[in-house]
C-alpha cells in the first residue's frame, strides 16, 4: 500500500506526540526527519510496520565537530532520511538488527569508523580495521594525523 509523506508524517506525530518533526525537503525526492535517538528503534518499527519502509539504503555517520549524526536513509517511493544527533559523550543508539538483520555491517563499520555504541549488537571482531589497530576512530574530526601520513 502507498501512503503519502504527509499521511506518514501526520501517523509519526500522531504515535510519537514528544517526536520533533523537523522536517527538511531536499533536492532530491528525500524528506529528513529529526529523531531523538531513544525512540528510534519505535520510529523505525512504526515506519516499517504502518508504511512498508523496509528498504533501509544505508546508515551514513558524520562528526560535525560538535558531536555526531547518523543519517539513516530508508525508501519507498519517497525518500525518508531519519536524522539523529548525538553527543561524543553519549554516542550510543540502539541497534536495529531485530529489526532489520543486515543493518549490522552499517552498525559496524560506524561503530569502528567513529565510536558509535549500537546497544545490543555484537561488535567483539573487528569488522574493517587490522586486529593491531589502535583505539583511534579514523573518522572523527579529532584523529590527528602525523606529518609522515600525509
Amino acid at each position: 500500500m502507498t501512503h503519502s509523506l504527509e499521511t506518514i508524517l501526520e501517523a509519526l506525530q500522531a504515535t510519537f506526540p514528544a517526536l520533533s518533526l523537523d522536517t527538511r525537503a531536499m533536492l532530491t525526492d528525500e524528506t529528513v526527519i529529526s529523531v531523538p535517538g531513544d525512540v528510534l528503534t519505535e520510529v523505525v518499527g512504526e515506519l516499517i510496520e504502518s508504511f512498508d519502509f523496509y528498504h533501509l539504503s544505508t546508515i551514513t555517520g558524520l562528526d560535525t565537530g560538535e558531536g555526531l549524526v547518523l543519517l539513516y536513509h530508508f525508501w519507498n517511493i519517497h525518500g525518508l532520511t531519519l536524522y539523529v544527533a548525538l553527543p561524543y559523550t553519549e554516542a550510543r543508539v540502539p541497534t536495529l538488527t531485530e529489526l532489520i538483520p543486515g543493518v549490522a555491517m552499517y552498525e559496524r563499520e560506524i561503530h569502528e569508523m567513529l565510536g558509535v555504541d549500537f546497544t545490543g549488537l555484537e561488535t567483539s571482531a573487528p569488522f574493517l580495521l587490522p586486529d593491531d589497530w589502535d583505539d583511534t576512530l579514523p573518522l572523527r574530526k579529532q584523529a590527528v594525523e602525523s606529518e609522515d601520513e600525509v
